[in-house]
């Protein structure tokens, strides 16, 4: 196999020029600076509130113990992996930005349930659900980013996408450690999930370019 060389006789840019350009990108593009957002928002109010508040209830509000609080994220994650199949299976999908909301709406409907149930055996099938819903959310968000990012920039974007998603995790632990502490586990888990569905209420009526989005580049006409 030949591997063709690369011309490296051009000028070396500097890092924060690259970031720059990458942000830059983001932050012109209507419905990929939304994207972005959205993400970082989900991965501050919802990932980071299911890593450090689900044993917790599981404990103090569900009496289980470790075996029993293991099943939540097992269930999460088979839903996750159904889902994943599932969508992989479309060529292309047509306003794949409007269902990338849809799932913004389910995901904190489903984040609310889950502060309000007081059943073991319905948080584990809210979780299967939150992992069958987070499937196609985290799989259309980062299809319609890669779809809609050119070549020459995409190395950047993807490290701002990791970036929004990584970073927002340990923040939202955080937050939701001192929300608890103030004011309750399963109150800030509501909270989380009302939240996200008033954000997802506002893209969908502000972020027409987003709603029209395709999974395969471009925007679907009307």
């Amino acid at each position: 196999m030949h591997v063709p060389s690369i011309d490296r006789s051009g000028p070396r840019r500097h890092l924060g020029a690259e970031v720059r350009e990458g942000l830059a990108f983001v932050a012109g593009h209507p419905g990929i600076r939304t994207l972005m957002l959205v993400l970082m928002t989900t991965a501050l109010v919802m990932a980071g509130t299911f890593m450090t508040l689900l044993p917790k209830i599981a404990k103090e509000d569900l009496n289980v113990g470790a075996f029993e609080t293991s099943m939540f994220f097992t269930a999460m994650g088979v839903g996750m992996l159904m889902s994943s199949l599932l969508l992989a299976s479309f060529s292309r999908l047509d306003r794949a930005g409007l269902w990338f909301i849809v799932t913004l709406i389910t995901g904190g409907t489903l984040n609310a349930a889950f502060g309000v149930s007081l059943w073991y055996v319905a948080s584990v099938a809210i979780m299967f659900a939150t992992g069958w819903n987070a499937g196609f959310f985290t799989n259309l968000n980062l299809t319609l980013i890669q779809a809609n990012t050119p070549h020459e920039v995409m190395g950047r974007v993807m490290s701002i996408y990791t970036l929004a998603m990584a970073g927002g995790m340990p923040l939202g632990g955080l937050l939701a450690g001192l929300m608890a502490d103030v004011w309750g586990s399963r109150e800030w888990f509501v909270a989380c999930g009302l939240a996200l569905v008033a954000i997802a209420i506002v893209v969908l009526f502000t972020q027409p370019s987003l709603r029209r989005m395709r999974s395969s580049g471009g925007e679907a006409p009307g």
